[in-house]
């Protein structure tokens, strides 16, 4: 039961406190499950890592 607190906990953490790992991985499942990026949480996802990132 406290394996489940823990996953739900870390699947709701906020973008902004992501790190970049865990954002591409998150790109990552995103990517397989829907095919493309055009969901407002995967575009959310790509504008922190390009903030991460520090790309223009």
């Amino acid at each position: 039961m406290a394996d489940s607190a823990a996953d739900k906990t870390s699947k709701n953490k906020k973008i902004n406190r992501l790190t970049l790992a865990e954002i591409e991985a998150r790109l990552e499942e995103i990517k397989k499950a829907e095919g493309r990026w055009q969901s407002r949480y995967a575009r959310a996802l790509l504008a922190r890592k390009k903030a991460l990132t520090g790309s223009n």
